[in-house]
């Protein structure tokens, strides 16, 4: 009999499925996206659920007992713990953002830098049309899933690519981007936009590979 597609197995293998599927550089339709939350959410509940040797039933209460769980994890439970805390880390808007880079993609960025001519500062605002890419739901909201992917370690800026200039100019007519930039030179009158590259951080591509390592696994 072929596994039940509502065991945690069977969840992780359509969900394997369906990132490594998404499309890189078109919009997925709404039933694609609805397919998608329905799995998220039914693998959250049965990971949830679990409460074996080795794991924990709800969120860690002290140090003390992480580490006495430690001591009766194999390493498949304990590999899939940290996914277990990876998924909760990253909504399914964000899990598509991921899934364009997973190829090894690289999308034009803008990023605005707090700093003037002779010091770069702090990254205030990014902007990409990964969003659009990758066919997330709210596309408003793009510079929030990048602000929170690269401060998880998942993404890294790497410099101007000349191949995609067009795509660089582009973005910087963008409406989006020129209203941040405007609010953001009111307390920042020296702000440097920058020329940058997304693509998948070292970290990202390894969180990237227990994500399918556990989904593989559980599929066999």
């Amino acid at each position: 009999m072929s596994e039940s597609t509502l065991s945690p197995a069977g969840l992780r293998a359509k969900l394997q499925q369906l990132l490594l599927q998404l499309p890189p550089v078109q919009r997925a339709d709404e039933r694609l996206h609805q397919v998608e939350h329905d799995v998220l959410q039914s693998l959250k509940e049965r990971l949830e659920a679990l409460d074996t040797p080795g794991e924990l039933a709800g969120p860690p209460e002290s140090l003390g007992q992480l580490l006495d769980v430690s001591l009766d994890q194999s390493q498949a439970q304990a590999q899939t713990m940290l996914v277990r805390q990876i998924l909760a880390g990253v909504s399914a808007d964000e899990a598509r953002i991921l899934a364009a880079l997973s190829d090894g993609s690289a999308f034009p960025m803008l990023s605005l830098y707090s700093g003037g001519r002779f010091s770069r500062g702090q990254v205030l605002y990014r902007y990409s049309n990964i969003g659009r890419a990758a066919g997330v739901q709210c596309t408003d909201m793009t510079a929030y899933y990048l602000h929170r992917l690269f401060q998880q370690g998942w993404v890294l800026a790497t410099g101007f690519e000349e191949a995609k200039r067009t795509d660089y100019e582009l973005l910087e007519g963008d409406s989006s981007f020129r209203k941040a930039m405007v609010q953001l030179k009111q307390h920042w009158p020296k702000i440097k936009p920058q020329r940058e590259t997304l693509r998948f951080s070292p970290l990202g591509n390894q969180l990237w590979e227990q994500l399918m390592a556990v989904a593989d696994g559980e599929e066999e």
